[in-house]
């Protein structure tokens, strides 16, 4: 395996690793959106509880990791020409990543407002940012977000019920 793969992979398992590390006792008041039953993390907890500036770093983080997956998949193309792996490279990079940093924190910050997508996965939540920044329509991908949030939720409940937490 390449080095950027593995830099790759361990980036995601600090990213996803860091997600249901927050106890629900955490929860502030400068976080209602984040309000869970006594003893249930939540995503926008997870993402509410962070600085500015380690909001920033996440996002930097990412932006990291969709350069050296769109660089290695932009150059990995046989007889492909310097203008079409660049071409391929901005196209890759823009679709995840290409956006002003303080507009996407708003965007998540905004979406994570509404206690109801409490349990929309951060990834997830940084694509619908993305994607209504863009002025794409989210309404339909947030409800399915929500939905994929609570089969979640209720996984991680029976995991607990199973462990005797």
């Amino acid at each position: 395996m390449s080095k950027k793969a593995l830099l790759f992979a361990a980036l995601f398992v600090l990213v996803v690793g860091r997600v249901p590390a927050f106890p629900a006792s955490q929860v502030t008041a400068a976080a209602p959106a984040a309000s869970a039953p006594a003893g249930a993390a939540t995503f926008a907890h997870a993402w509410t509880s962070n600085t500015e500036k380690e909001k920033r770093a996440f996002l930097f983080g990412l932006a990291t990791a969709v350069r050296i997956m769109c660089t290695d998949i932009s150059t990995m193309q046989k007889d492909a020409k310097a203008q079409d792996i660049e071409n391929n490279f901005r196209g890759c990079f823009n679709s995840y990543a290409g956006m002003d940093p303080d507009q996407v924190v708003s965007a998540m910050n905004a979406l994570y407002a509404d206690s109801k997508n409490s349990m929309i996965p951060i990834d997830g939540a940084y694509k619908i940012s993305l994607m209504k920044i863009r002025g794409d329509k989210v309404d339909d991908i947030i409800i399915q977000s929500r939905k994929y949030g609570e089969g979640l939720k209720k996984e991680i409940d029976q995991q607990r019920q199973k462990g005797g937490q």
